[in-house]
């Protein structure tokens, strides 16, 4: 059975609903969302992280017939969850993971993650995703980065108005509560 990118992105997301990082529960409860159509100037990333995060959001949820992660916002909201929710261990860790993954992208292709074409970018951005699920347990310095990258994209996306409403089913004030819905084959997955 085949399975298209957008489809394993959605089935991903309900499986992490329960495993959320404790500081990405914790930024959603605080009120932190994405904001689609707002300039973004970073405040906390560097001009060099900003573009890093903003190209790899982008390879995780790409545009196509639903907007990407950068047309919801996605990459301001990441900055604003590891920048006022994340404590300061947390903040380093997660830029110390970013410049270690452009690190390794450099040392695989020669040439820096956001330098690269977009097939590469999937490529090296697919290979870290398997890496990071092989040694899950481990708790490797990129790997656990990748998790947390993959984790505030998704958090992001399918919070914004964007990905709740284009990429899920989304009904804004439901008319009865149906506790068992059945999906059809190319259903969306329901908004929460």
């Amino acid at each position: 059975m085949s399975m298209d990118r957008r489809e394993a992105i959605k089935r991903t997301a309900i499986l992490m609903g329960g495993f959320a990082f404790a500081p990405s529960a914790s930024g959603i409860l605080q009120g932190c969302t994405p904001q689609a159509g707002v300039a973004w100037n970073p405040q906390f990333f560097s001009e060099y992280q900003a573009r890093l995060v903003t190209i790899l959001s982008d390879v995780i949820i790409p545009s196509g017939d639903t907007p990407g992660a950068s047309d919801a916002g996605v990459p301001a909201f990441i900055e604003e969850m590891v920048s006022t929710i994340y404590d300061q261990d947390a903040r380093e860790q997660f830029t110390s993971g970013l410049v270690a993954f452009d690190e390794m992208a450099n040392n695989h292709y020669d040439s820096n993650f956001s330098d690269l074409d977009y097939s590469r970018q999937f490529q090296f951005a697919n290979e870290q995703n398997q890496l990071a699920i092989d040694n899950e347990h481990t708790n490797q310095h990129g790997t656990l980065f990748f998790f947390i990258m993959k984790e505030l994209t998704m958090l992001g996306y399918f919070t914004s108005e964007e990905g709740a409403t284009k990429t899920l089913r989304y009904v804004q004030v439901p008319g009865r509560y149906d506790g068992c819905i059945p999906l059809e084959k190319g259903d969306k997955t329901w908004a929460t």
